[in-house]
């Protein structure tokens, strides 16, 4: 069944387990219960493994805080209860995409079973302490992902949350096998878990092991060029912190290293973006482009990427332009690959200096 995406804001009533014995064919979850600004009950599901033992895997990735994103400026606008954007355009500013719009860096993913005898030992332990810390605080919490109304309620859960309404695959929706709910596959079609504290906002962000990117236009695997973006290893609550001279294991030969997204006056035609060479080759630009978060591309022709060094492209004022609001900045080969991409927010947008992204 195809991802009808919206997003469901609402405060976090409780949360139950599911602790699947061995054997389970079926994909346990972490079963959420909100409630809207009316006190109607909504059911989020979050999975904590796949339904096949082989391919088990959820990776797991946590911005806290989430910082220098797009979403984050219309957040608190959004009305309790469910938005529905599934007929509506998507962007950066109202969707989540883990691959377009870089919430969290894929290479820090931590890989944990989705059960375990101690304490903060799998995934439902680590998900659930910040839950915890939510409802204490009284923040809102902010459910992405594909809205359901079961005509017949569940036995047991739908029952016992009083409810036939709610939000699921709370997961990365592109990147599937073909035929293996390939169907979920979208742009701007990601689910996640946003927790608004009174002081920060953390992010909660799940995609399966079979997932790969970077995908094409329409969220599908890319023959020959999407790949599997592996856990870090091992598989440990806290992310490593990657030693000197260790190789990145996502980090492209060109990327986006600096942006002047508000130059003083009018700003097209004066934005600036500066790509960065990570190889001891010389790359032709040419037939690349940079992309903003609606879609506009800026083509380029000519510019040479100096081995090792970095190269100033300024923006046409007619294709890409660079939003003072928030937006993102993608970098596309000549194939049309999404080779990197970065995020940035109103607050970054500072006149006449440059937003500086860690890559």
């Amino acid at each position: 069944m195809a991802v009808i995406y919206g997003v469901l804001r609402g405060k976090l009533d409780r949360w139950k387990r599911e602790d699947p014995p061995p054997g389970f064919k079926k994909s346990p979850h972490l079963q959420v219960r909100l409630l809207d600004g009316q006190g109607k009950p909504w059911r989020v599901p979050v999975n904590v493994r796949s339904g096949d033992p082989a391919k088990s895997l959820v990776i797991f990735h946590r911005a806290d805080p989430l910082l220098s994103h797009p979403i984050l400026e219309d957040l608190t606008a959004l009305p309790s209860g469910l938005t529905d954007l599934n007929h509506k355009p998507r962007s950066a500013s109202n969707a989540l995409d883990y691959s377009r719009a870089p919430l969290f860096d894929l290479a820090t993913g931590i890989a944990l079973p989705p059960s375990g005898p101690g304490k903060d030992d799998d995934l439902q332990d680590v998900v659930g302490r910040q839950l915890n810390d939510l409802k204490a605080l009284g923040g809102d919490l902010f459910a992405f992902g594909s809205h359901f109304h079961d005509p017949a309620p569940k036995p047991g859960i739908d029952t016992e949350f009083g409810t036939k309404d709610g939000m699921h695959d709370i997961h990365m929706n592109q990147g599937n096998a073909p035929h293996e709910h390939d169907e979920d596959n979208g742009v701007f079609n990601d689910g996640g878990l946003i927790l608004q504290f009174p002081d920060h906002v953390t992010g909660l962000f799940f995609r399966f092991k079979t997932q790969f990117l970077p995908t094409d236009a329409h969220g599908n695997r890319i023959p020959g060029v999407s790949k599997e973006i592996p856990p870090a290893q091992p598989p440990v609550v806290t992310p490593p912190v990657p030693q000197p001279g260790e190789p990145h294991p996502t980090l492209p030969s060109a990327y986006v290293e600096r942006a002047l997204v508000n130059p003083s006056g009018d700003d097209p035609g004066k934005e600036v973006v500066v790509i960065g060479n990570t190889t001891l080759t010389t790359v032709d630009l040419t037939g690349w482009s940079i992309v903003d978060k609606n879609g506009a591309a800026d083509a380029l022709a000519g510019v040479l990427l100096p081995a090792g060094g970095s190269v100033r492209v300024v923006l046409s004022g007619n294709g890409a332009q660079l939003s003072n609001n928030g937006g993102t900045i993608r970098l596309l080969n000549p194939a049309g690959v999404l080779i990197h991409a970065v995020s940035y927010s109103k607050a970054d947008a500072i006149e006449n200096r440059f937003v500086r992204f860690n890559t």
